[in-house]
C-alpha cells in the first residue's frame, strides 16, 4: 500500500521573529503566524486528511486548526480566530515525539548567544549541544520512532485504501532531522535527486510543506520513498526567509 505524507512547519512566533530559541518553550503563533495558516488553509483546503498530526505544543496545534478548520477564509473574524487559538480541534492527534528540539539553557535566549556559546566551545553551531538539552541524534530517534509507527498503523488501519493522505504539523528542527532520514538510502528505496538530497536538511520556512509518497510493504517495512515537494512557500505573498537554527 501506499500513502501520501505531508509535513508543514508551524507559523511564525515573536520569537521566531526575534531570533529566540524557543526549543520546546511553549510559545502561541504570532498575527503573522495565524496569516500564514490561513494563506495555507486556503491553498490546500481541497485535500482530505485520514490523519492530523502535531506536537503539543501550542505553535503546532493552532497552525493545524486553521489548516482544517471549515472556516477556511478566516478574513475578519476575530471569534473564530480566538477559538482555534484556545485549543486544538478534535480532528487533531497530537504527539509529544513532534516536539521541536529541547535546547537546554539557551532555550529563550537569543540565537546570537547559541552561537557564541558553540564558538566558545570550539564547536560547530551545528553539532554544539547545550547544557540540558538534546542532541540532534535524540531528535531524529523521535522522528523515527513516530514514522515506524505511523507506516504500521497503515498497514493495520488502511491497507484497502487506495491514497491516505497525512498530515503532520511539525517544528523547523524536527523537520529537517526527519526529512533526512526520509532521504537515507536504508529508510527505503528512495528516488531523491540531488537537489533534493542537498535541500533536505534545511531548516523549512514557517508554513511551508514538503510532501512525500511512501511505499508499504505488508509487514510495515519502507519499500519506497517519492519526494514530491520540498519547502514549498508559494501560498505565501510575500518573500518569507528560512531560519538558520529552529529557533
Amino acid at each position: 500500500m501506499e500513502f501520501k505524507l505531508f509535513l508543514a512547519r508551524h507559523g511564525e512566533t515573536d520569537h521566531n521573529k526575534g531570533s529566540v530559541i524557543q526549543g520546546q518553550l511553549d510559545i502561541p503563533l504570532s498575527k503573522n503566524g495565524m496569516n500564514q495558516a490561513k494563506l495555507l488553509a486556503k491553498s490546500i483546503h481541497h485535500l482530505q486528511w485520514n490523519e492530523i498530526w502535531t506536537s503539543d505544543l501550542k505553535r503546532s496545534w493552532q497552525t493545524a486548526n486553521f489548516l482544517v478548520s471549515d472556516e477556511i477564509n478566516h478574513q475578519d473574524d476575530g471569534d473564530n480566530d480566538a477559538l482555534l487559538m484556545s485549543k486544538p480541534l478534535s480532528a487533531i492527534q497530537s504527539d509529544i515525539r513532534i516536539r521541536e528540539r529541547h535546547y537546554g539553557i539557551c532555550q529563550g535566549q537569543s540565537t546570537a548567544n547559541l552561537k557564541k556559546m558553540a564558538g566558545e566551545a570550539g564547536v560547530k553551531i551545528s553539532n554544539f549541544v547545550p547544557p540540558e538539552a538534546e542532541s540532534s541524534e535524540d531528535v531524529k530517534k523521535r522522528a523515527i520512532a513516530f514514522f515506524k509507527d505511523l507506516c504500521d498503523r497503515q498497514i493495520l488501519l488502511r491497507m484497502d485504501d487506495k491514497e491516505s493522505k497525512i498530515l503532520v504539523v511539525g517544528h523547523g528542527g524536527w523537520l529537517s532531522e526527519f526529512m533526512t532520514y526520509l532521504a537515507l538510502p536504508q529508510t527505503g528505496r528512495s528516488s531523491f535527486t540531488p537537489s533534493e538530497l542537498e535541500a533536505v536538511s534545511r531548516i523549512t520556512p514557517n508554513t511551508a510543506v514538503s510532501s512525500f509518497e511512501i511505499q508499504l510493504q505488508s509487514d510495515g517495512g519502507v519499500s519506497l520513498i517519492k519526494c514530491l515537494a520540498l519547502h514549498d512557500k508559494s501560498h505565501l505573498t510575500s518573500p518569507v526567509c528560512s531560519d538558520e537554527l529552529a529557533v
